[in-house]
């Protein structure tokens, strides 16, 4: 079991180390590990029509699939997560993202505000920290990142030895964002890049897409 972890943090910190080096988003656009100034994402970098679904996750999730069994802990307050997440909220926003990833830090206000904002909708807010799982000091680091963006939606460490926790081993772009419905199904294909504005947003019409078919 020891071997499999190590083998894991290995993974995920050249991943981690890979995507910073090109940057958050898929072709190099977003700028992951500069803290200094950054250009928004367009909307066709948010729009996941221009990525392919295989660039986004290992798994090759797309629309329709169901999310893979998994198990997780809140960083925050060690609440433990599974798939019933799913069940309890019409919509549940799933979005992945590690310590280093400018563009991840910088779309989280905008990310607590859809939590505030669709909270009443049956909408849940998960983020998804990469590194949390591996070792306190990213744990710390994330708790530390969180608090000074004043995120309250909850923020998850996946288990990597559950089949969840291998979708954030095949993410090439941080940002990535999912939108799944109360079945456990994506709705849509995985959005990559960040967003700093909700209004008009590709989210927020995959929410509203989202919350649409439950109706």
């Amino acid at each position: 079991m020891k071997k499999f972890v190590t083998k894991s943090l290995t993974y995920v910190v050249g991943l981690v180390m890979a995507v910073t080096l090109a940057g958050c988003s898929v072709g190099g656009t977003g700028n992951a590990g500069n803290t200094g100034n950054t250009t928004a994402p367009t909307a066709e970098q948010q729009n996941s029509g221009a990525v392919p679904p295989e660039a986004a996750s290992k798994l090759h999730l797309k629309d329709g699939d169901t999310f893979p069994d998994f198990k997780a802990t809140d960083i925050s307050n060690g609440t433990t997560y599974d798939n019933k997440v799913f069940g309890q909220n019409k919509v549940t926003v799933m979005t992945f993202w590690f310590n280093g990833c400018t563009g991840c830090i910088q779309e989280m206000p905008m990310l607590q505000e859809l939590a505030e904002t669709y909270k009443d909708k049956g909408v849940n807010v998960l983020g998804v920290n990469a590194e949390a799982a591996y070792t306190d000091d990213a744990k710390k680091e994330a708790l530390d990142i969180l608090k000074k963006q004043g995120v309250t939606y909850g923020n998850l460490a996946l288990d990597p030895h559950s089949d969840g926790g291998h979708v954030i081993e095949g993410l090439t772009a941080f940002p990535t964002t999912m939108v799944i419905d109360q079945n456990g199904k994506l709705v849509g294909d995985p959005i990559t890049g960040g967003a700093t504005k909700l209004q008009g947003s590709e989210l927020q019409k995959r929410v509203d897409q989202a919350l649409a078919q439950t109706k």
